[in-house]
């Protein structure tokens, strides 16, 4: 059976990373945009043949198009694409800057966007994307109003995408993790001790009493895009340890 084609954004670490790796593994071809790719190095001395990634920021319009087109060249018809690639920062609402919100809003809704109008031409027939969006969106959380704004704005467009396409034979979800264990959080600035302190209350609200892995949802994002889901459109599915569902 021919390998298929997957495409990810934002594939150097934590979610992106692994469902980059198990997709490897899997024996499929795999194409990721990243803004670093030092890992994605690392993992392609294992898959020479069936890695191919670029560096590329997806919030750049033009560097999405010339991603598809070498993936394209190199891989053919994209079967499955995962819009992944986004930025998470904890900001109080009265220390927000415009560049702040541009930044955000470039990265985690227009970057989702214009990865999927970009990739139409590009894929093959009853193709299946999967756009990464997050509990914030459901749960609102001090520090997090901009953040849960975007990815808000993702779920919305996962609704509305798979009512265009559907007709097409293309599907459309979204994924929402909770709190997962990904190097993210080294980025918050945040001293290793407050930051402990912060995920064991985190993980007391989690009916699981755990923060997700991100091979926990990168094997989610696996099923919602293969046979077993076909009959799955517009959906989210909250992958979040039962944080918001009970």
């Amino acid at each position: 059976m021919p390998s298929k084609t997957i495409v990810i954004t934002g594939g150097n670490s934590g979610i992106g990373l692994s469902v980059a790796s198990l997709y490897l593994k899997a024996g499929e071809n795999v194409a990721v945009i990243s803004r670093s790719i030092d890992e994605l190095e690392k993992l392609s001395a294992e898959f020479p043949q069936t890695l191919f990634f670029f560096e590329g920021d997806v919030s750049n319009v033009q560097a999405i198009e010339s991603f598809y087109q070498e993936c394209v060249g190199r891989f053919a018809a994209i079967d499955i694409l995962i819009a992944n690639a986004g930025i998470a920062d904890a900001i109080p609402v009265t220390r927000v800057t415009e560049d702040d919100y541009q930044s955000m809003m470039d990265i985690n809704v227009k970057g989702v966007f214009f990865t999927l109008q970009k990739a139409l031409n590009c894929l093959s027939p009853s193709a299946s994307i999967t756009l990464v969006s997050s509990i914030q969106a459901e749960k609102g959380s001090g520090l997090w109003a901009l953040y849960g704004a975007s990815k808000a704005a993702v779920r919305s467009l996962a609704r509305s995408f798979a009512a265009e396409l559907g007709q097409q034979n293309i599907r459309v979800n979204s994924i929402s993790p909770g709190v997962t264990n990904t190097p993210i959080f080294n980025k918050f600035g945040i001293d290793e001790t407050t930051l402990e302190t912060m995920l064991e209350g985190i993980k007391s609200s989690v009916p699981l009493a755990r923060l997700a892995t991100p091979n926990e949802i990168a094997s989610t994002i696996m099923f919602i895009n293969s046979p077993a889901a076909s009959y799955i459109t517009g959906a989210d599915i909250q992958v979040d340890g039962g944080l918001i569902q009970v």
